[in-house]
């Protein structure tokens, strides 16, 4: 449904080029919701502007329903539903008044409007406040008529850039039930870029984070750590331990107080070296009060990547 191919956006300023995005490949599927993690700065809401047609990307192509992002962004845009980040209301209006004029850019009548709207704007809560003007409305209200109307067309794709910012937790539970429900019963495409990782554990089969270019990508079941790690906790606060361990395949992460945690190395039998751990920090005087395996959680996944020092690019030395 989605498809970039080594796509990039470079900015020129007085001080020199500012590359935005580089090289970035991406494939989302049809019906699918693809989280786009990263930190702030790192491309997230180029990419979105570039895979909506809002912003010419300076290298590679995308493509939207097999539309070329760049050749026919009218149409692109006509097939996507977009929530970015710094979406704006008409304070002015009422919530009527700027939906109706949303989906008259559509070639929406009203009436449809009206009749599409009605039951998103009530399981957003929002149902009662239809006559009142957004300006009166919190941050979080604003960002639910940002919803409704990014759906009032129907679009095959949605792009979503913190979608449930400012949203209470019950209302982020009804968007993120509105979500599954959209890709699995009308085959939409979202592509979510959240710093919210419960939310995107919650929705996201795959993810991609980049930090400018692409890091890591795949699904949360291949990302998450082929061996365990395993915490060990003790009785008592232990002196250092490290050298307990030495000559065996395992890395110790880290000690403190009355707990360590290590992890076997790739080549490592673990059903062979983690009793061998155990009796090793027996012997070096450890009394362990029990060795509790822990995979790696999206959120430890996403702190070692964007935390990793950043690699140059083949022929490209860091400065």
């Amino acid at each position: 449904m989605i498809r970039a191919r080594g796509l990039g956006k470079t900015y020129e300023s007085k001080a020199g080029p500012i590359e935005a995005v580089s090289g970035l490949d991406l494939e989302v599927r049809e019906g699918e919701i693809f989280g786009l993690l990263g930190p702030n700065g790192a491309g997230k809401t180029t990419t979105v502007r570039m895979l909506c047609g809002l912003l010419a990307p300076t290298a590679g192509q995308a493509h939207v329903e097999g539309v070329s992002v760049t050749a026919d962004p009218d149409r692109v845009r006509r097939a996507i539903g977009l929530v970015p980040g710094d979406a704006g209301n008409n304070d002015l209006l009422t919530v009527d008044d700027e939906l109706e004029f949303y989906g008259g850019l559509y070639g929406l009548s009203p009436a449809v409007v009206r009749e599409r709207s009605a039951p998103l704007l009530a399981r957003l809560d929002l149902g009662e406040r239809r006559e009142h003007r957004v300006g009166t409305f919190s941050k979080g209200m604003k960002r639910k008529v940002q919803l409704v109307r990014a759906l009032l067309h129907r679009p095959r794709v949605l792009l979503l850039d913190e979608p449930t910012s400012g949203l209470d937790p019950a209302i982020c539970e009804e968007v993120w039930d509105l979500l599954s429900e959209l890709t699995r019963e009308q085959g939409v495409t979202v592509i979510l870029c959240s710093h919210h990782l419960e939310e995107v554990e919650r929705l996201c089969e795959r993810v991609a984070i980049i930090r400018r270019r692409l890091l890591v990508e795949g699904s949360l079941a291949e990302l998450s750590r082929p061996a365990p790690r395993y915490r060990v906790e003790l009785a008592e606060e232990a002196g250092e331990l490290s050298g307990a361990l030495e000559g065996l395949p395992v890395s110790l992460l880290g000690q403190q107080e009355r707990e360590l945690s290590f992890e076997p190395e790739p080549q490592a039998e673990v059903a062979e070296v983690v009793p061998e751990v155990v009796a090793r920090l027996v012997s070096a005087g450890a009394r362990i009060l029990s060795l509790e395996p822990e995979s790696r959680d999206l959120r430890t996944l996403y702190r070692e990547v964007v935390r990793a020092p950043e690699r140059a690019p083949e022929g490209q030395v860091p400065g």
